[in-house]
């Protein structure tokens, strides 16, 4: 027989499921991850929805780390930076993201906490602290304020990302963050993953 109460949590997941899906969407972008690089982090191609228009490339320099700028296009505007700290535990990285609205640079990070299950981030920026969150077993990336459940932005990674090239769709449903946050986020997330999927199987080929 089931209990009620596992209808009542099931019945509350639904329900958050539904309320995100039905957020007003602000932006809309589809992520491609470059197919080769040599001697430096991943680069990006950023698409609007229908996957036609250009708007932001992620560049990197040449650098054992992860040191990127996002450029804005067609203004061919660098209008974000990430500089991955070298030496950290985890994932730490230090960033900058042009303010539009002040026309000045502000300065914030992006550190990975350990986790066994799942995948948890903390972007602190202009004052603001939020969350990027990965259930275990999940394509889906979330975004929200510390202590507070409302979704701000969210990605998916596509399943062809399995045997091909990583390919992303992102949602922004808030536009209290600039989108430059998210992009570089994302970013972040690719590139720890990335560089533990390498270890790990570096650690067979030795065994």
């Amino acid at each position: 027989m089931i209990s009620t109460k596992w209808l009542t949590m099931n019945q509350t997941s639904i329900l958050k499921a539904y309320t995100y899906r039905n957020q007003n969407v602000t932006g809309n972008y589809v992520i491609t991850k470059d197919f080769f690089t040599i001697l430096k982090a991943g680069q990006f191609s950023v698409y609007d929805s229908s996957e036609q228009q250009l708007q932001y490339r992620i560049q990197s320099q040449i650098a054992l780390w992860q040191i990127i700028e996002l450029v804005s296009y067609p203004s061919n505007q660098i209008i974000a930076k990430l500089h991955m700290q070298w030496l950290a535990l985890l994932y730490n990285a230090n960033i900058s993201v042009f303010d539009s609205s002040s026309n000045q640079w502000i300065n914030g990070r992006i550190r990975r906490h350990f986790q066994f299950f799942g995948d948890q981030y903390t972007i602190e920026w202009n004052g603001q602290s939020i969350v990027m969150e990965t259930k275990i077993f999940s394509l889906t990336t979330k975004f929200h304020y510390q202590n507070q459940e409302t979704i701000l932005a969210q990605f998916h990674r596509r399943w062809i990302s399995l045997i091909w090239t990583n390919k992303y769709d992102l949602e922004i449903f808030s536009k209290q963050i600039p989108d430059a946050i998210y992009i570089l986020a994302l970013a972040a997330k690719d590139h720890n993953t990335s560089q533990s999927s390498k270890s790990s199987r570096s650690t067979r080929k030795t065994r």
